[in-house]
């Protein structure tokens, strides 16, 4: 099993953009990730569209501006916000998070919707999601077998406390990575 460079796996998100069709995101300021979540839901989107983005108030009344680029960038900006404090899929520290499991976001896509939107904001010049804990990045990169797990990297104390050794720690990770969110998470088209 070969492992591919991160650069790489970058370069290849970026390269299937393309400006053959565009994706549109009507997004309500104060209600960032349900605009998002519903055009990710419908049948013609596809990530490797270009994006445009139409910010608009409660009543549906357009800011104006014209996506030369900032509002797509902005629009990424305060999704990897709502993903990283808000939908309920992460825990830990602001700038080390792990995933946690939740039901709701399980059944609505919430998982693989957020890795869309963090493959999409890579790809399409937005941030990364720098918020992601070592251990998850390392996860998500080599594959939970290729990890090391200490008990001071489970943020749970309850399971922290069960997980007494090496291999129930393994355990720990592999169900969360494989068994759980991480999957649909790594399941993104563009990843």
């Amino acid at each position: 099993d070969q492992k591919i460079p991160v650069e790489r796996i970058v370069e290849q998100i970026a390269s299937r953009v393309n400006d053959e069709g565009t994706v549109r995101f009507n997004i309500v300021r104060r209600n960032v990730w349900d605009g998002a979540s519903r055009a990710m839901g419908r049948s013609n989107f596809a990530p490797e569209k270009k994006v445009n983005v139409k910010f608009t108030d409660d009543y549906g009344i357009s800011e104006g501006a014209v996506d030369n680029g900032g509002p797509t960038r902005e629009f990424f900006r305060l999704c990897l916000h709502e993903i990283k404090d808000r939908i309920g899929i992460f825990e830990g520290p602001s700038n080390s998070k792990i995933l946690t499991c939740n039901s709701k976001a399980m059944k609505d896509n919430g998982y693989y919707y957020a890795g869309q939107i963090m493959a999409m904001s890579i790809g399409h010049g937005g941030q990364s999601p720098c918020f992601l804990s070592g251990l998850l990045y390392d996860c998500l990169h080599k594959g939970p077998d290729n990890i090391k797990v200490a008990p001071e990297d489970i943020p749970d104390e309850d399971i922290k406390s069960k997980q007494t050794n090496k291999r129930r720690l393994s355990t720990w990770l592999t169900g969360m990575c494989f068994n759980g969110p991480v999957l649909l998470l790594r399941g993104s088209e563009m990843a």
